[in-house]
């Protein structure tokens, strides 16, 4: 079967005595009669787009149609068997095929996480201009996994890039968290006084991402704010105050956490030694247990 189809579109292609019309309709009668043969030749039909550009291409979305694919694509969409569904979305954007709206919609919030990510890719590679619209119709929370893979997809998006404080005040934690740290990413300074307010947010993970992501804006305004609520933090976010005074900071902010260690903390203690050499190099491993006496 691959044989004859790599013939056909070869032929397709680049023969130009080739009777395009009736070859087509004589092949899909004859070759193209089960669901694994059309499974086959889509499979086919990607791999020539994945080494054919502009023109070419545009001819490979063609032979598809022809073949009534696109039909069959629709058909798996709306199959119960998740990976079909996934299959077909995977589709649909290699080949930049539209597809219904509702059906891609239905599909964001799907409870199987490949389907959901095939349908976030969907939308990221054929928007042209709000890659991430989808967000606003998840009611699903992201997994790290489907953050990652949207944080990729977005560094192939040509369009203009978004304004994630679009999605700062999102229903879903996991929404807002990956919004906080694409606005670092792509540097947009705009949004720090939204973040310098997160410092006081009710939610762990907010504080935690607007600390991390301030840092990496190399926000320096944030520090008095850490300073005063660390003592009320947990030993997570306490690190990460640490890593920012240790980035952005100054000794004497260091100096400030001194008293809110216990000398049971074995971990804070160890943070602040590691910040406090880095500041002074000369000190010793020996002053960990007197760490609120150490002179910087």
């Amino acid at each position: 079967m691959d044989i004859l189809l790599i013939d056909f579109i070869n032929n397709y292609l680049f023969n130009d005595d080739f009777d395009k019309s009736n070859e087509m309709v004589n092949f899909k009668n004859k070759h193209l009669k089960t669901t694994l043969d059309k499974q086959v030749a889509t499979k086919q039909i990607l791999v020539f787009a994945e080494n054919l550009k502009g023109e070419s291409s545009a001819v490979i979305k063609e032979i598809f149609y022809g073949y009534g694919l696109y039909d069959f694509l629709i058909q798996d969409l709306t199959n119960k068997a998740w990976f079909r569904k996934a299959r077909a979305l995977n589709v649909a954007y290699q080949l930049a095929l539209n597809l219904p709206s509702s059906l891609v919609d239905s599909l964001i919030n799907a409870k199987n996480k490949d389907v959901r990510q095939q349908a976030f890719f969907y939308f990221l590679h054929r928007s042209t201009d709000n890659p991430l619209g989808f967000l606003d119709k998840v009611t699903t929370p992201l997994t790290l996994w489907e953050q990652i893979h949207i944080e990729n997809g977005l560094k192939s998006y040509e369009g203009e890039t978004p304004d994630f404080s679009n999605w700062i005040n999102h229903e879903l934690i996991s929404v807002r968290v990956f919004s906080m740290k694409m606005i670092a990413d792509y540097n947009q300074y705009e949004h720090t006084p939204i973040l310098l307010e997160f410092l006081n947010h009710k939610e762990h993970e907010i504080r935690l991402q607007a600390i991390i992501s301030l840092r990496k804006m190399e926000a320096p305004e944030m520090i008095p704010t850490l300073i005063k609520k660390f003592s009320r933090e947990s030993i997570q976010i306490k690190q990460e105050i640490f890593k920012t005074i240790g980035r952005i900071g100054h000794v004497e902010d260091l100096k400030c956490l001194a008293p809110y260690i216990q000398q049971e903390d074995t971990v804070l203690k160890v943070e602040y030694l590691k910040i406090a050499r880095h500041f002074n190099p000369r000190i010793s491993a020996e002053k960990i247990d007197e760490f609120r006496n150490i002179t910087l």
